[in-house]
């Protein structure tokens, strides 16, 4: 039996198509994936110094303003941004960062911790001496 020229060559077009598709699907895939790791990357830095930030305004602002009485009242606080961390309001967050200043004695202890909904993004916990 004899196979015609035509036949073998769309034989090895169908087989070049299929390598190609699965390529391309292959490439996709790691562009997704990626793209996923830049974002994350970049939430990452943007949580880090927006806490960093948030904590040493609270050690310069509670140390130098607290009188003993304040000293045993914790003040508890929610910053919400929008997706370009941007100050936004509860209802168009996406992110949170939350802080948690506590004193115990003369000592300063702030914990500021960034979500993005329900996924913990970062935190960072700070301690100070407020003694005089």
């Amino acid at each position: 039996m004899k196979i015609s020229k035509t036949a073998i060559f769309l034989f090895e077009l169908m087989f070049v198509i299929l390598v190609f598709s699965v390529s391309a699907a292959i490439c996709s895939d790691i562009f997704a994936k990626a793209y996923k790791f830049s974002s994350d990357s970049k939430d990452l830095t943007t949580a880090v110094l927006k806490a960093e930030s948030v904590a040493e305004e609270i050690k310069a602002d509670v140390l130098s303003n607290t009188t003993d009485e304040e000293k045993t009242t914790p003040v508890y606080a929610k910053i919400y941004y929008d997706k370009d961390w941007q100050d936004s309001s509860e209802g168009d967050s996406v992110y949170t960062l939350t802080r948690s200043p506590s004193w115990h004695g003369d000592v300063l202890t702030v914990i500021v911790q960034v979500d993005r909904g329900d996924e913990h993004i970062y935190d960072i916990t700070v301690q100070a001496y407020g003694g005089q």
